[in-house]
């Protein structure tokens, strides 16, 4: 069965984030075939693929952060 992407999510690690940790942001979704995804803060492109890691955090990187998951059938937002 072919699917839109859905139950799309972004998972955390660490959860506790100190300023200077590494931080990895993985997207996980539902979808067939498999999707594409691409990152975004605050609605600006800032990288592509299933984990987003960002070495040493500082309050630069502080918003919101979400992925997008896409298929030929469709896609879906990490909060939609």
């Amino acid at each position: 069965m072919l699917d839109p992407p859905r139950s799309v999510s972004v998972s955390i690690s660490p959860s506790e984030i100190m300023e200077g940790d590494s931080v990895t942001l993985i997207c996980n979704s539902d979808s067939n075939p498999p999707a594409e995804i691409s990152w975004y803060k605050g609605g600006m492109f800032v990288g592509s693929g299933r984990i987003y890691s960002i070495l040493k955090i500082s309050s630069d990187h502080s918003g919101e952060y979400k992925c997008k998951s896409i298929n030929e059938h469709g896609e879906k937002y990490s909060d939609d």
